[in-house]
């Protein structure tokens, strides 16, 4: 496979990673957040941060020793990064839990700002908006795919279990399930911190494949990009979380050259910058006039059915 149509296939599964582990919180427990963009910054500065060339890290941040001559493997700073993640979704959004509909939602968007500020403020640790580059190329498809089989394994596993069973529960309808005795504040937090984790797993996946990292990296654009893989293949499905990050995955390496301008059939067609957003906005409302529910909905294929 070729450089470009490898590279391509890697973003569609870190893409997979990030739809499923927003579908356990925005899809199966029906908590609609927007903060997975600051999750991914923080999963990404984490794993930079324990990866990047000595040298680099000397002569451009102020780190403290320790960190500055850290070298710690792969799999050790992918974990790190989930905790990391993890704890920073806790701590800004756990309280925000007592918030409900559109007022969590804007809750939930504070990540971001907070997690872009901070990593534009924080230089002598972040090198400011700047950002870091030069992290090791250690993102390869063994990586990826073994991390994306496994969550897909594990969200089918605890959708079969109580877990799930609560989750859905809560999901469909808080108020009766706490009726019938579901802690509802539990399992929105154990979901979210599940979620948490694979997001900064998805975010430093992502910074070793670009090689830089910045606060701009994981802006609104990305947060709104996964939201609609996930709505377009299909809230509350396994199948659809795949199915919509490879429809917009292609979709994107798609139309990348007519924002840029060519030559189609002799015609000179301009720069037109902004055009794959208006034209992914265009196509998110034709499914959803025609699919509201997605184009899985909640069904799965038989091989990943949880019924």
């Amino acid at each position: 496979m070729s450089g470009y149509y490898y590279r391509i296939l890697l973003l569609f599964g870190i893409n997979v990673i990030l739809t499923l582990s927003l579908n356990i919180t925005n899809g199966y427990a029906n908590i609609f957040s927007l903060g997975h963009g600051g999750l991914m910054l923080a999963g990404g500065y984490t794993t930079a941060l324990l990866t990047l060339p000595v040298e680099f890290k000397a002569n451009t941040l102020s780190l403290p020793l320790w960190l500055e001559q850290a070298q710690a493997p792969f799999i050790f700073s992918i974990i790190l990064a989930g905790i990391v993640a993890m704890i920073v979704g806790l701590t800004i959004l756990l309280p925000a839990f007592r918030l409900k509909g559109h007022y969590f939602i804007l809750a939930s968007l504070g990540i971001n700002i907070i997690m872009i500020n901070i990593a534009e403020n924080v230089r002598p640790i972040t090198n400011g908006a700047t950002g870091l580059r030069g992290a090791p190329p250690y993102t390869n498809i063994w990586w990826i795919f073994g991390i994306a089989i496994f969550l897909i394994y594990l969200i089918w596993t605890l959708l079969t279990a109580r877990f799930g069973r609560a989750i859905k529960a809560i999901g469909k309808d808080q108020g009766l399930a706490e009726a019938m005795g579901v802690n509802s504040a539990k399992y929105k937090a154990y979901a979210f911190m599940i979620s948490s984790f694979f997001t900064g797993v998805g975010g430093a996946l992502w910074t070793h494949l670009i090689l830089t990292i910045s606060p701009s990296s994981f802006d609104l654009l990305v947060v709104f990009q996964i939201i609609m893989m996930l709505v377009i293949g299909g809230v509350s499905s396994i199948s659809g979380s795949i199915l919509g990050a490879a429809i917009i995955t292609a979709i994107l390496e798609i139309l990348q050259p007519l924002q840029e301008g060519i030559n189609l059939f002799g015609f000179e067609i301009p720069r037109m910058f902004g055009l794959t957003q208006v034209l992914l906005a265009v196509f998110l409302i034709i499914v959803m006039i025609y699919k509201p529910d997605g184009i899985m909905g909640e069904k799965e294929i038989k091989l990943l059915s949880t019924d």
